[in-house]
């Protein structure tokens, strides 16, 4: 079978264009290490704010499923700069950090013209400069009339916690080289970018009592129209 689009890579952007040509009655099949962990979240569990939040509902107005997953998967949601005027106001949703990517895994299998497949791309197929598919680290290969590589921050990473330095994803989830390796040897520039996360602590380390809690809208606001 030959698909007409091989999404490569589960995270945000990959669901959002499996979902986008599928949902255009193209065959597609969307490739990622760990299917479990679809548009996971794995830093800090939120959806919008003042930069992002406008990016969720332009994602919404052209047909999209971000909002209104984090309409189903919020645990709170907050208009923030209310005091403000409305050009810098925006809503924020704290998201259940393990409910969110099982909506969105949901949806995808009850997508038509969607196939998953729970796999890493080791490199590209090129046959006279074009991109005809995809082979799987276990040797299999995967045809497709357009590649879309949506990888996010597994190609090639570095996980670092105190002095300890492991190639992984996030969370110890399996890095890939391949495709890295491979763009490179096409000419393309390949840069690292380095991304940092907040400590975890013990809970048990915490004195509540000297913290103020932060309480969603009463009004139930919505991403999604």
């Amino acid at each position: 079978m030959i698909f007409d689009g091989i999404i490569v890579g589960g995270g945000h952007a990959g669901v959002e264009a499996a979902l986008a040509m599928a949902r255009l009655n193209k065959n597609t099949i969307l490739v990622t290490g760990n299917l479990s962990k679809v548009a996971s979240l794995p830093c800090n569990p939120s959806i919008g704010g003042p930069a992002k939040g406008i990016v969720v509902r332009e994602i919404d107005a052209l047909g999209g499923q971000m909002a209104k997953s984090a309409d189903k998967g919020q645990i709170q949601i907050k208009m923030l700069n209310a005091s403000k005027g409305p050009a810098v106001r925006a809503l924020r949703a704290q998201i259940d950090k393990l409910q969110y990517p099982r909506i969105m895994l949901d949806v995808m299998k009850n997508t038509e013209n969607l196939t998953l497949k729970e796999a890493l791309v080791e490199k590209m197929i090129i046959e006279n400069e074009k991109v005809i598919g995809v082979e799987l680290s276990n040797g299999e290969l995967i045809y497709g009339k357009t590649v879309i590589l949506t990888t996010g921050t597994y190609l090639n990473s570095n996980t670092l916690i105190g002095d300890e330095k492991k190639l992984s994803g996030p969370s110890g989830e399996p890095t890939t080289f391949g495709i890295s390796k491979q763009l490179k040897e096409l000419g393309f520039d390949v840069v690292r970018l380095k991304t940092g996360t907040p400590p975890r602590i013990a809970k048990d380390s915490v004195d509540y009592s000297k913290m103020v809690p932060q309480y969603g809208d009463i009004i139930h606001h919505t991403f999604s129209h």
